[in-house]
């Protein structure tokens, strides 16, 4: 897969010359068409041919960079996760989304927000029926925890 070695502003103004060619307002829409050869050129003939094999190659990531996603991922989890996570060799065990839910609902009323608030009765009523998404259980866990709710 061909680097393209971009600096951040010239990939941003290209992804977003690209995003253009998408208009519904046909003027912005050919504006971009004709900004774009223009700006890839400038970038240098290989930024032109890196595109191409980019979109060839169905943006696949090399493995220097789904490496350095992981490493980010694993340091990431292990400051989330703290000493706990170290002590009991893994990630810290939660009760399961149901009674976490249940734990932060016979507790709304120590909440500060009133998102919190509904977003707990909405995970009480949710868990019953479908598994959370990513974003959601990390939410819930971390409002558990400020609930006073052990792993």
């Amino acid at each position: 897969m061909a680097d393209l070695g971009l600096d951040k502003d010239l990939a941003n103004k290209i992804a977003t010359i690209i995003r253009l060619l998408a208009s519904d307002k046909a003027g912005e829409a050919a504006a971009a068409a004709e900004a774009l050869p223009r700006v890839l050129q400038s970038a240098g003939a290989d930024v032109i041919n890196g595109v191409a094999e980019r979109v060839e190659t169905d943006n696949k990531l090399s493995e220097t960079e789904m490496q350095e996603i992981f490493d980010a991922g694993v340091e990431a989890g292990l400051k989330r996760g703290g000493q706990e996570s170290r002590k009991n060799g893994g990630a810290p065990q939660f009760p399961s989304a149901r009674d976490m839910a249940m734990h932060c609902y016979q507790h709304i009323d120590d909440l500060d927000s009133d998102w919190e608030r509904e977003f707990v009765t909405n995970m009480a009523s949710w868990t019953r029926r479908r598994p959370l998404s990513v974003k959601q259980q990390d939410k819930l866990e971390t409002i558990y925890l400020k609930l006073g709710g052990r792993t």
